[in-house]
């Protein structure tokens, strides 16, 4: 498992670790590259289309579709239309089970979590109504700070993972089953962790032992993009990190995140966030000190 591929962030509170993300394409463009989590992610796409790809497999998704991303499944998310717009779920599947282990969490919690099973990536669409449903409940539970909101909130959830497994969708993993997904791996943990680097096609093509011409097509074939488009996203992602975790100053962020020169970087993180990066980075220490 590629570490540097991981999204080790903290979500929710120590009480409630959930992270509802309403995802919304008007200003800046949704494209999330490539990444995992140990958390379960359940993707309700409300408008609009939407390209994910989970586990080297690609869906085009559509308004009422419901994704159910496993645990440390490598996973990535972009917009397809201008109106694109959903919802997503993120916590560990801890949250769910029971201070007093049952049948139900010995059968159906816990193998989900220590990733025994796993849920169907894409549900087919009687279960994605009925989770559709559940997930709009859910969010508006989760807008409730009350503790009764919170066992509401849990309860849609666990509605939703039952049915699941009354449904036939949780199947026990099979050993070569992410086999498909090792080469994506390897390729986005290597832009991950040399992004800030000169990149080309010829450099990755001798990297993965292909020609440039053959790197360029497996990569538009497996990743749904040009390389150069992925290789953005890869450093507006890591711009964005050094600008919440740093005071220095564009040139610099620039430089780290691969990008040639500061009018440059301001000119692409504007039109890929909708803001510039100094404006970026004052909103997120507005929202860090906000109480």
């Amino acid at each position: 498992m590629k570490r540097e591929l991981e999204e080790n962030i903290p979500r929710g509170t120590p009480m409630r670790p959930l992270q509802l993300y309403r995802m919304r394409n008007h200003t800046a463009w949704i494209d999330v590259p490539l990444h995992w989590h140990e958390s379960v992610e359940i993707l309700l796409l409300q408008a609009g289309a939407l390209d994910v790809q989970i586990e080297g497999a690609a869906y085009a998704a559509r308004p009422g579709q419901v994704y159910f991303i496993n645990p440390r499944e490598l996973h990535a998310m972009r917009a397809a239309s201008a109106d694109c717009a959903y919802l997503a779920f993120v916590f560990p599947l801890s949250w769910l089970q029971f201070a007093l282990a049952d049948e139900a969490e010995d059968s159906c919690l816990r193998p989900l979590a220590d990733r025994r099973v796993r849920a169907a990536a894409c549900l087919p669409p009687p279960a994605a109504r009925t989770a559709a449903a559940l997930l709009e409940q859910a969010a508006q539970l989760a807008a409730d700070p009350a503790p009764a909101a919170t066992l509401a909130l849990k309860a849609a959830l666990l509605q939703l993972v039952a049915g699941l497994y009354t449904a036939g969708l949780v199947a026990r993993r099979a050993g070569a089953e992410t086999a498909a997904a090792d080469p994506l791996r390897r390729i986005a943990g290597y832009l991950q962790q040399h992004c800030g680097e000169p990149l080309t096609l010829e450099r990755m093509g001798a990297q993965f032992h292909m020609t440039p011409k053959y790197f360029s097509v497996y990569f538009q074939k497996h990743f749904g993009r040009s390389f150069s488009g992925y290789l953005t996203a890869v450093r507006i992602e890591r711009a964005k990190t050094l600008l919440q975790q740093t005071d220095a100053d564009m040139e610099w962020v620039a430089q780290q995140a691969g990008f040639a020169g500061s009018s440059y970087f301001i000119r692409v993180f504007r039109r890929a966030a909708g803001c510039t990066p100094g404006q970026y980075r004052r909103q997120c220490r507005q929202e860090k000190i906000s109480p």
